[in-house]
C-alpha cells in the first residue's frame, strides 16, 4: 500500500469520525492495524510520509537516559502535533485553530519537553502557522487540504513508531540505551523479534553500555493541555481541557447532559481520560458576529407562521371546488441541507440563491462562488440555529430530505 492510498485511507477515516461526531486524531483500530504492519516491516515508509520523520524521531530521542518515558512523551508530541492539523481540516472556520500560543500549556509542557524549537516551528509552518512575534504562531494562508491531511497523517505515524518502539525496548527488557542504537537497529529488521535480536548481540559484546550524552528528562506532565491559551490559565487548575474549559472530575456528571450534547460540546478524549467539554468560548468580539435581524430562530418563525394563518390551512379533499378567492404568490422555497452535510456536521457557509447549507469543503461550492452569494455563518451558536431552520423548512415546504452520501 503507497503512501497515497494510505492517505485516502485516513482522510476517510477522519471524516467518517466527523459524521459520528468526533473531531479528532485518528482511532480507527482497522488503519492502525494495517499501518503498525507496514512501518515494522519498512521503516523507510516514514520518509515517504513525512521527510523530516527520521531527524524529529533523533532529536525527540537523543540523549535521554531511559528512553521509554522519553517515547511516551514523544508520542504525545506526536498526538499534539497531529490533533492540531486534523482540527485546521476538519474545522477551518473555528478561529482559536489559527493562532498557536506558544507559551500555552501544551506548547511548553508537551511540544517543547519532547522536541526543539526549530523542528516544532518547522511542523507548524508545514501546517500554514507563521511565526508572528515571540508568543504567537497563527495562519497565514491555509494550506491545501490534501497537505493538512499528509501532516496528520505523518504524525499518525511517527505516534505508531513511538509504540514500535517501545515493544522493542519491552522485548529487551531494558530501556536504557543510545537512541542512536535502537534507530539503527530498527532500520536494519524487518520485524520486532529480529530488531531485539539485533539489540541483544550488540549489547552483548559490550562489557559496560555506552555513555548517554546528558541531557534532561522529558516533561511529565498527565493534566490535558492546551495550544491556545496562556500557561498561566493551564496551571491555575489541575486539569484543563484541550480548548480552555476545566473540566469535571471523573465522577461529575456531563454539564449538558440532559440536553443531549452533540459533538462540539463534548470531551475530545484525546488522550483517553474523562472530561467535559472542549468546545471553546467564542473570542472574536462579538460585533463580527451577524446582525440580529440575521439571525434565525425558532421563536421568530412561530410569530410568523401566526400571522398568516392561510399557510396552516389544511389541503382540501382531491376533487374539492376551489373557493373563488385570489390566488396566493408561492413562497420562496425554504432552506435545505446540501448532501455534503453528513449527521452531527455543522453548515459553514450558506448559499442565497440555491438556499442550500454547505459545509466548509463541499464540492458543491465551486459552482455557488461563480456568482451565488454566499453567507458565512459565524460561531456555532449561529450554525445550529440555521441547521434548525432548514430542518423546519424541510416541514414546512415539504423539501425532500437529501439522502446522506
Amino acid at each position: 500500500m503507497g503512501s497515497s492510498s494510505l492517505s485516502e485511507d485516513y482522510r476517510l477515516c477522519l471524516e467518517r469520525e466527523l459524521r459520528h461526531g468526533r473531531a479528532g486524531v485518528c482511532g480507527d483500530p482497522s488503519l492502525r492495524a494495517v499501518l503498525w504492519h507496514i512501518l515494522v516491516e519498512d521503516f523507510d515508509l516514514h520518509g515517504a510520509l513525512q521527510d523530516d520523520a527520521l531527524a524529529l524521531l533523533t532529536d525527540g530521542l537523543w540523549g535521554r537516559a531511559d528512553l521509554a518515558p522519553a517515547l511516551r512523551g514523544l508520542a504525545r508530541a506526536f498526538e499534539l502535533l497531529e490533533l492540531a492539523a486534523v482540527h485546521l481540516y476538519l474545522l477551518p472556520w473555528r478561529k482559536e485553530f489559527t493562532t498557536i500560543k506558544t507559551f500555552s500549556g501544551g506548547y511548553v509542557h508537551v511540544l517543547k519537553g519532547a522536541l526543539s524549537e526549530d523542528l516544532l516551528i518547522q511542523s507548524f509552518q508545514k501546517m500554514g502557522y507563521v511565526r508572528r512575534d515571540d508568543h504567537r504562531l497563527m495562519v497565514a494562508a491555509p494550506p491545501p487540504a490534501r497537505q493538512l491531511v499528509q501532516v496528520a497523517l505523518g504524525c499518525f505515524a511517527l505516534r505508531l513508531e513511538c509504540e514500535i518502539l517501545g515493544e522493542v525496548l519491552a522485548q529487551l527488557g531494558t530501556s536504557v540505551l543510545p537512541a542512536e542504537e535502537l534507530l539503527r537497529a530498527r532500520r536494519a529488521s524487518a520485524d520486532v523479534a529480529s530488531c531485539v535480536a539485533w539489540l541483544q548481540q550488540r549489547l552483548a559484546r559490550e562489557e559496560e553500555p555506552p555513555p548517554v550524552p546528558p541531557r534532561g528528562s522529558p516533561a511529565r506532565c498527565q493534566a490535558r493541555l492546551d495550544l491556545y491559551r496562556d500557561l498561566q490559565e493551564d496551571e491555575g487548575s489541575d486539569e484543563t481541557s484541550l480548548y480552555g474549559r476545566p473540566s469535571p472530575g471523573p465522577d461529575s456528571p456531563p454539564t449538558e447532559l440532559a440536553c443531549q450534547p452533540l459533538f462540539w460540546e463534548q470531551s475530545a478524549r484525546l488522550w483517553g481520560v474523562g472530561g467535559g467539554a472542549w468546545e471553546a468560548e467564542a473570542s472574536s468580539p462579538a460585533s463580527e458576529e451577524e446582525p440580529e435581524a440575521e439571525v434565525f430562530s425558532l421563536l421568530s418563525l412561530r410569530q410568523e407562521l401566526l400571522s398568516r394563518p392561510g399557510d396552516l390551512a389544511a389541503p382540501q379533499a382531491p376533487g374539492t371546488p376551489e373557493q373563488a378567492s385570489p390566488r396566493r404568490v408561492p413562497e420562496p422555497p425554504g432552506y435545505q441541507t446540501h448532501s455534503c452535510l453528513g449527521p452531527g456536521a455543522l453548515p459553514a457557509l450558506c448559499c442565497d440563491t440555491c438556499r442550500q447549507l454547505h459545509t466548509a469543503h463541499c464540492a458543491a461550492l465551486a459552482t455557488c462562488r461563480l456568482g451565488h452569494p454566499l453567507r458565512a455563518l459565524h460561531g456555532n451558536h449561529q450554525r445550529r440555529l440555521w441547521l434548525q431552520r432548514a430542518q423546519v423548512d424541510a416541514l414546512l415546504y415539504d423539501a425532500p430530505r437529501p439522502a446522506w452520501p
